[in-house]
């Protein structure tokens, strides 16, 4: 038996999606259930974390954004914030100035969440839901000091890195009969209230 912790850069796994149209449709994605299926039976799963920020600049995406969190919180996934910083960037042609934001903290977030949840020895194997080679320096770091301890990577669909493919104890496969698998209900009932996947994720 082993002790597992799921750490997911949501904006990582979200953009994968994006990118291709035929993905878009497993945004609703029931991150408990997939983590149950990665395990062995007789494996303990000890946390669920999942990464992001919200765009506050377009208020429908934040409203979906918002009620897939309290989705995810009902299965006891949790949230962990990130923030997007406004930046200006330059034409190097006309030299206008276009406002634009950036997604800060995340992979951060990210790497103490991984370091810290090592010290207090709450997992003997953490799977990395992302494709982001920043993410490098946590697995070399907990190889280092936690040897013990094995960290492991999913990459989202379509998506791959070298870097981490090559430090990474263990891989797992995110495929389409996964994600098919692993998705919420259309309809799903929090507490006293109902919510819908958003129709622009069907």
């Amino acid at each position: 038996m082993a002790r597992y912790c799921f750490y997911i850069d949501g904006f990582n796994v979200y953009y994968a999606f994006q990118e291709k149209p035929q993905f878009r449709k497993y945004k609703w994605l029931n991150y408990r259930k997939l983590a149950e299926k990665t395990v062995q039976a007789q494996d303990e799963i000890t946390g669920i974390f999942y990464f992001t920020a919200l765009v506050e600049w377009k208020p429908q995406s934040v409203a979906r954004h918002e009620e897939y969190i309290k989705v995810l919180r009902s299965v006891r996934v949790e949230t962990i914030r990130g923030r997007f910083l406004r930046k200006d960037v330059e034409c190097h042609l006309c030299h206008k100035v276009f406002h634009t934001h950036e997604e800060k903290q995340s992979d951060v977030n990210i790497a103490l969440k991984i370091l810290a949840d090592a010290v207090d020895d709450l997992y003997d194997r953490a799977v990395i839901i992302s494709a982001d080679s920043d993410l490098l320096p946590v697995i070399k770091t907990i190889q280092q000091y936690a040897p013990e301890k094995e960290i492991g990577v999913m990459f989202p669909i379509g998506h791959t890195s070298f870097d981490l493919r090559q430090s990474a104890a263990f891989r797992r496969k995110m495929s389409e009969r996964l994600l098919r698998e692993c998705q919420f209900p259309d309809e799903v009932e929090v507490g006293n209230v109902i919510i819908k996947k958003p129709a622009s994720w069907q």
